[in-house]
């Protein structure tokens, strides 16, 4: 055994004699044993077996899996392997920045769906049926059917029908596409870009037969009120979806009126982003109409349109009843002082809201202000009276002057909300103590609610300023030494120059004397 060999003598001895071979004593490396052979040899043979599962151990069938090629063909791999550390190489070597916390903490579902995102990013402008890439592509969709749970396809070149997609993933939540090319240099063409009128006929036959369908991206596709019509017919019966984002189009009223319906008690929208539109006054009225009633939209994003000062305070009226929307943005929608007694109402009355973003907005002109003069401010459906704001508290704004009436009104009721707990404010106009004073009460409140000290963070606070301070008086200082050192080599040139011509006449006279 190993080194050692026994050696029996005479039938009547019982004690054998071992003997010593010291030179393989030395030897590291031994042969492997029969058992690894016939592991490898099976890996490496491993598509012509089957049913490993009830022939072999646990222990042997993870030898086997480490020891597989990590270029297996995919349909084969992912019908016969399901070792999920197998996965993980083959997804770390080919998606090195792959994270497996987005796709359900599972490396096989990871690298499947990775892969036929990817597929179908790659599939041609013109595709015939029956063209073997295309087979092999639904090769791939059978063979992956029972992992797929989102796809997130950023390019989609091709105008192909995606029903095949639909039809063969049962377990489909969330889908994404975005229809175009994101790279073309020099080969630009108009048709190359956006939804057609067959993408959202094909896209609105898919929404209503799926089942599954949760969530709905359709960014950056040039979908306009027609586009909208037509998907209609399949988010109608939408009515598992959770969440919707038609972002960055060109939707306009008449398709936020269309979406609008959406948001009646019969679906279930949780989150509605139409941010980047074309909405106007009117069809943010038919929002704000319909999320009086509603029940179950959370967030709703319309920055970057322009739904102006009239369409946002039918909104803000509409708000005062709903008591379920938490998060609204109205960013870079043209909003002026005309909307505050409508936004103070709102804060007054909505106990809900934890995030309001009304950045970008000239809420506050002195120059206007100056030569038309604010708003007075009403008590029916406008701002709260101010004795209202003020039962008993000191004054949150001491020390502050605010030239106009209904901006100090809005300061008075962000700071006094109970729930509103984010605000954004930058690029606003208001002037820089106000949105100090208003941003730090802000984010205070949000720090009891999670439970942290507010002294310590204003300590760290105070910390990370004073290391910014010094660390820009360091950058000045070293600026300064530089250009006194430059100061210095510019007052050398000159001298050097004077030197130079000094020189040049005693040479010449030296010339001439030679002559």
């Amino acid at each position: 055994r190993g080194s050692r060999l026994q050696v029996f003598t005479k039938p009547g001895m019982l004690k054998p004699k071992h003997i010593r071979f010291r030179a393989l004593e030395k030897v590291k490396v031994r042969p492997r044993s029969l058992v690894q052979i016939c592991l490898q040899r099976i890996a490496e043979n491993f598509l012509q077996y089957d049913n490993l599962t009830a022939k072999l151990g646990r222990k042997q069938l993870e030898d086997i899996y480490a020891m597989l090629d990590l270029d297996m063909p995919l349909p084969e791999a992912a019908l016969r392997i399901s070792d999920e550390n197998y996965w993980k190489r083959r997804t770390q070597a080919k998606h090195p920045n792959a994270q497996v916390e987005r796709h359900g903490l599972s490396w096989k579902q990871t690298y499947l769906e990775l892969e036929l995102q990817q597929a179908l990013e790659r599939v041609p402008i013109t595709v015939e049926y029956g063209n073997p890439e295309l087979e092999a592509l639904k090769q791939q969709v059978m063979a992956s059917r029972l992992y797929i749970y989102q796809l997130h396809i950023t390019q989609f070149p091709s105008h192909l029908d995606l029903s095949f997609i639909f039809d063969a993933l049962p377990a489909l939540c969330t889908f994404s596409i975005t229809y175009g090319n994101k790279r073309l240099g020099m080969d630009y063409e108009r048709a190359m870009f956006g939804m057609k009128i067959s993408d959202a006929q094909y896209l609105a036959r898919d929404i209503r037969v799926s089942q599954t369908l949760v969530s709905l991206s359709l960014p950056c596709n040039m979908i306009d009120d027609e586009l909208v019509k037509v998907l209609m017919g399949g988010l109608s019966y939408g009515h598992m979806l959770t969440h919707l984002d038609l972002s960055h189009n060109k939707i306009g009223d008449r398709g936020a009126r269309r979406l609008a319906s959406l948001l009646d008690p019969d679906y279930c929208l949780q989150a509605v982003d139409l941010s980047d539109n074309q909405i106007h006054a009117n069809g943010c009225m038919h929002l704000g109409a319909h999320l009086a009633e509603n029940i179950t939209c959370q967030v709703l994003n319309l920055r970057l349109n322009r739904c102006e000062d009239n369409g946002v305070s039918h909104l803000f009226q509409d708000m005062c009843v709903n008591k379920h929307l938490q998060s609204l943005n109205i960013a870079c929608n043209d909003l002026t002082v005309r909307c505050l007694p409508y936004l103070n109402a709102m804060l007054a009355e909505n106990g809900t809201l934890i995030e309001l973003d009304v950045s970008a907005n000239p809420l506050h002109q002195e120059e206007e202000e100056a030569a038309q003069g604010a708003p007075a401010p009403e008590q029916t459906m406008s701002s709260p009276p101010e004795d209202s704001l003020d039962n008993g508290e000191d004054d949150l704004l001491a020390g502050l002057q605010v030239s106009s009436a209904q901006l100090a009104v809005f300061a008075k009721c962000v700071m006094r909300s109970p729930a509103l707990l984010r605000v954004d404010l930058r690029s606003c106009g208001l002037p820089p103590e106000l949105h100090q004073r208003v941003s730090t009460a802000v984010k205070h409140r949000e720090l009891i609610a999670k439970g942290i000290p507010v002294e310590a963070y204003e300590r760290a606070k105070e910390v990370a300023e004073a290391e910014e301070a010094a660390a820009a008086a360091e950058e000045e200082l070293a600026e300064g030494e530089e250009e006194e050192g430059e100061e210095k080599v510019e007052e050398k040139e000159p001298e050097t120059e004077k030197a130079d011509e000094t020189e040049k006449p005693e040479g010449e006279e030296e010339k001439k004397d030679g002559e």
